[in-house]
């Protein structure tokens, strides 16, 4: 039986970025992943953007993890001898007088200067709805999530890494000094399962509050500037005629099933994006399930009950922006030579939410 250091479960972008790091550190490991069923990083913009929410609030940890993630991806790209990684400002269309001058104040404030530009006087964009003027986010970046995940995939597959198929818990002893599981020994096991970890037997009492997102793919004659077009929702061009538009939230249906109500509620988005009527003719939708957490911090460290199982989960719908950074943070941690991060370290949680041991 092979004996390795680590048992990864997903190949999502949090548990792609832990085995990779994992793997340039000299670890044995083996990846188990259903070939992203029900992901959320398919899905997702891959916008790496540091003011984000209604109240346009600087992202956690961003001063940190995002200039690491533009680093890391750029390195990634040669690597993988593959393109999908491309620095984008967001240009952001303001819906209201309110959220002009929130703008406003956000902007005079020296921790937030560095990242906003304008604001743009109304009608700076004949094209877009931009009555209320608008404003650029810039050290923003965007990552095609579809071709990062491909290539991550092929490179752990050439390297004997990735198996491919659902984990069964049922398979999965701890009663030796190694675990066992489908013909494997390892040290640890780190779980890396997204929004499934609802139904881990090992972290199903961490508060996480997962959300389903869709995102619907149209063909139009419309056109933008070359930014990432945001008012509520985001708009972004990915061919000669075809663009990208999301995403909803749905925290009650969380499946992969596409929906005709999102398809209406992302059409209705994107034509509010623009001045004149244009068409939009739809040709592909997709859903995936992002692993919020109540706290909006991910939930990294070690069982309880168990110091060989881990998580490194629940990065939420900022997983391309955080996990390249975290993933690095986490081998520190696993390696003793640094504590975790303290709004992360879920054993915050053990006193509230833990009851019983596996």
């Amino acid at each position: 039986m092979e004996t390795l250091d680590y048992i990864v479960v997903g190949q999502g972008i949090a548990g792609s970025c832990l085995a990779l790091e994992l793997l340039d550190r000299g670890a044995k490991l083996r990846i188990f992943d259903e070939s992203w069923r029900d992901a959320a990083c398919l899905v997702a913009a891959g916008v790496i953007n540091p003011i984000t929410g209604k109240r346009l609030v600087k992202s956690w940890r961003s001063g940190a993890a995002h200039p690491y993630a533009k680093k890391y991806y750029g390195a990634l790209e040669g690597r993988f001898r593959a393109k999908f990684y491309s620095d984008k400002r967001i240009l952001q269309l303001c819906r209201s007088e309110e959220e002009r001058e929130l703008w406003l104040s956000r902007a005079a404030l020296p921790d937030y200067a560095a990242f906003a530009e304008g604001p743009n006087r109304a009608g700076a964009f004949p094209l877009l709805n931009d009555s209320e003027g608008s404003y650029f986010i810039t050290h923003s970046a965007w990552v095609n999530a579809a071709e990062l995940m491909s290539s991550f995939k092929r490179f752990f597959l050439s390297a004997g890494a990735l198996a491919e198929g659902a984990f069964d818990f049922s398979k999965l002893s701890l009663s030796g000094s190694l675990l066992e599981y489908s013909g494997v020994r390892a040290r640890r096991i780190v779980f890396c399962d997204g929004w499934r970890a609802v139904k881990n037997p090992f972290f199903s009492w961490l508060p996480y509050r997962p959300a389903k997102g869709e995102i619907i793919t149209v063909k139009s004659d419309a056109e933008i500037p070359p930014y990432i077009i945001h008012r509520g929702n985001w708009l972004m061009k990915c061919g000669h005629d075809t663009f990208r538009a999301g995403s909803t939230w749905d925290r009650e249906n969380l499946n992969a099933d596409t929906s005709r109500k999102a398809c209406c509620e992302l059409l209705k988005a994107a034509e509010n994006m623009f001045r004149e009527k244009h068409s939009f003719e739809v040709v592909g939708q997709s859903a995936g399930i992002r692993p919020c957490t109540a706290t909006t911090r991910p939930h990294l460290g070690a069982h309880p009950a168990d110091s060989r199982v881990l998580s490194f989960n629940g990065f939420g719908s900022k997983g391309y922006a955080l996990s390249p950074y975290f993933a690095r943070h986490f081998c520190d941690w696993l390696c003793g030579i640094a504590e975790l991060d303290a709004e992360a370290d879920l054993s915050r949680h053990v006193k509230k939410f833990y009851r019983r041991g596996v």
